[in-house]
């Protein structure tokens, strides 16, 4: 496992290098900071494909657990606010890299991926909003009208700006209590 965790981190660091654009980083560059053959990487991920998906999910995987404001003094609709905030700031902030993360799950859905875990997250706050029997369903569209959003953001720029914070954090404002609001004031 060593070599294949040597790998990983190989990648992880090239496409943190490459600001998450997978094309400029060969198999043999991998192969050589690794100081490996080329056989290995294949040998242990069959593809240039799957090795930056496994790395791509480890990455949002550490930003989605290290993603945990203190939210003790929050109402909890502002919580949810606030949860839903910091994992859409990065996807903005690493474009290329939460692309891969989110077509790779809507294509390879699992339950340990970072859609899932996201989803989690959400869930365990809207939950400790008055529940209702959609609650669940409310935070899947949440989590997966935001990522919509995320990957065609630019053809929505006549209604809003969704690269600019301040109208990003607006709309999920608006998202959560719509979704949410209603019942829990």
């Amino acid at each position: 496992m060593e070599i294949k965790d040597k790998i990983m981190d190989v990648t992880i660091d090239l496409i943190k290098e490459a600001d998450g654009n997978v094309d400029k980083i060969t198999i043999r560059e991998i192969a050589k900071r690794a100081g490996i053959g080329v056989g290995l990487i294949n040998y242990h991920f069959q593809s240039k494909k799957n090795l930056v998906d496994i790395c791509v999910q480890q990455i949002i995987s550490g930003v989605i657990a290290q993603s945990k404001p203190d939210l003790s003094q929050f109402t909890p609709i502002e919580k949810l606010k606030s949860s839903v905030k910091v994992p859409i700031d990065f996807l903005m902030e690493n474009p290329e890299i939460s692309k891969i993360s989110i077509l790779g799950d809507l294509m390879q859905g699992q339950v340990n991926d970072n859609t899932f875990q996201t989803l989690a997250r959400y869930y365990s706050h809207a939950s400790n909003l008055k529940q209702s029997e959609d609650t669940f369903f409310k935070t899947v569209f949440l989590i997966h009208g935001l990522q919509g959003i995320f990957l065609r953001w630019e053809l929505y720029k006549d209604r809003f700006d969704f690269s600019d914070k301040q109208q990003r954090d607006n709309l999920i404002d608006d998202l959560v209590q719509k979704l949410f609001g209603a019942e829990n004031e």
